[in-house]
């Protein structure tokens, strides 16, 4: 396997070394930039004395999805973005250092919770932002009620990549958190808020975007066009999959996108993966590890390339796609893309993938949205008292540690609106 996929293991020896490199700053810029703001610089020093179980019960407290954590943080976004020790060397391997911990290191039988008396509170959504909310609800005495159609744990459990992140680690967090901190599960979907609201305390929208982004262009309709979620979600049950042939083309620049290059070119590396992204490489949104994966593994990649037509007689034969250059930038950050007349050209596929976003299931009519997610203000609570949101349904999408802090932080901001109200 390849050694970026799955990351490296430490050993004690290498998990002490690598704490003792912390340098234990006053303010610890690291769990500033930690969207679940994890406790780092107390574990690694717990981890440098030695104290093994003490620095994963720290971490276990402060993360809903450890086991999860362990494997896909992006830590070059995050804690490592702005450790100080990259100015002497190189910054801390956090992850890997957590990852020790939670690969070898059981502390369930020391969980200890208060009595479950207080209210029910509805989460809908099963995924690292609702199981998160739910996990630091039950810490609080409050009764999570999860409402989940699919299998829990979300877009890690059911997408990502089984050599990248193994099916065991998500489903390790899920069950733990099902286990022990989720006072029902209720297997039905959730479409209208109100009818909730008669009967709990407060509600909190959890969904994720569920649906895929269209691509407007001609051929959209000919055999051998595929989604990329819908693919990945084959290949993480272990189905079979459609018959792609020698040179698949990908559409997108995000993480999904890369994630199904990566994935497919791993599965088949005498294939062709071809990106085609309609921006340039410092524009892409994907993790930076995973586009220096792309190309460490072959995987091709056609920049400033914008598509118009997919072409074919009955099946996918290429895609006709028009050259950009990149002028001023938007609201995003990033260079706008316009189209250079005349440059058009044909690039052969056998299929072609799309992967240009994701986008809100069409529910809550009540619910306030904004921009194709739901609007919140600075609380999470949307325009409906008692209801918060939180997670890829306010954001666009975004990390699995960032959905887990919006949990996280929901499940405190309840708490407090809660409080208010029993006071008056």
């Amino acid at each position: 396997m390849e050694k970026s996929l799955i990351g490296y293991m430490m050993d004690e020896e290498r998990a002490v070394m690598e704490a003792e490199r912390c340098l234990f700053c006053y303010d610890a810029p690291c769990e500033k930039k930690c969207s679940v703001h994890l406790p780092i610089s107390r574990f690694l020093f717990m981890v440098r004395n030695k104290d093994f179980v003490g620095a994963t019960k720290l971490v276990r407290d402060a993360h809903a999805f450890i086991n999860t954590a362990g494997y896909v943080c992006p830590e070059e976004m995050l804690c490592q973005s702005v450790c100080i020790r990259s100015q002497i060397d190189s910054p801390i391997n956090i992850r890997e250092v957590h990852r020790f911990l939670t690969d070898n290191f059981d502390v369930e039988k020391y969980l200890s919770l208060p009595a479950m008396d207080k209210e029910e509170i509805a989460i809908i959504g099963g995924g690292p932002s609702g199981l998160s909310c739910a996990f630091e609800l039950r810490k609080m005495g409050y009764k999570p009620v999860v409402f989940e159609e699919s299998e829990l744990g979300g877009i890690p459990i059911q997408e990502i990549f089984e050599e990248r992140l193994p099916y065991e680690a998500t489903r390790k967090d899920a069950e733990f958190i099902v286990k022990n901190f989720v006072y029902e599960i209720k297997r039905e979907k959730i479409i209208k808020i109100e009818p909730l609201l008669n009967k709990y305390k407060a509600v909190f929208i959890a969904i994720g975007l569920t649906k895929e982004t269209e691509l407007k262009i001609k051929g959209m309709e000919l055999k051998g066009v595929y989604k990329a979620r819908d693919l990945l979600r084959k290949i993480k049950r272990k189905e079979n999959l459609p018959d792609l042939g020698e040179r698949i083309g990908i559409i997108g620049g995000g993480n999904v996108a890369l994630e199904i290059a990566n994935t497919l070119k791993t599965l088949f590396p005498n294939r062709e993966i071809l990106i085609i992204y309609r921006r340039g490489l410092s524009d892409m949104k994907a993790f930076p590890e995973e586009i220096e994966r792309a190309g460490r593994i072959g995987v091709n990649f056609y920049f400033q390339s914008i598509p118009e037509e997919i072409v074919g007689e009955g099946k996918v034969e290429g895609i006709k796609v028009s050259q950009t250059k990149l002028v001023k930038r938007d609201e995003s950050g990033r260079r706008k893309p316009e189209r250079i007349e005349r440059s058009e050209f044909v690039i052969p596929l056998t299929s072609l993938i799309t992967a240009i976003g994701q986008k809100i299931e069409e529910v809550f009519p009540e619910i306030e949205k904004e921009r194709g997610v739901i609007k919140v203000n600075e609380n999470l609570m949307t325009n409906i008292p008692g209801v918060f949101a939180g997670g890829d349904v306010i954001n666009g999408g975004d990390t699995i540690t960032r959905a887990v802090g919006d949990g996280k932080m929901a499940a405190r901001k309840i708490d407090e609106y809660l409080r208010r109200k029993r006071d008056v």
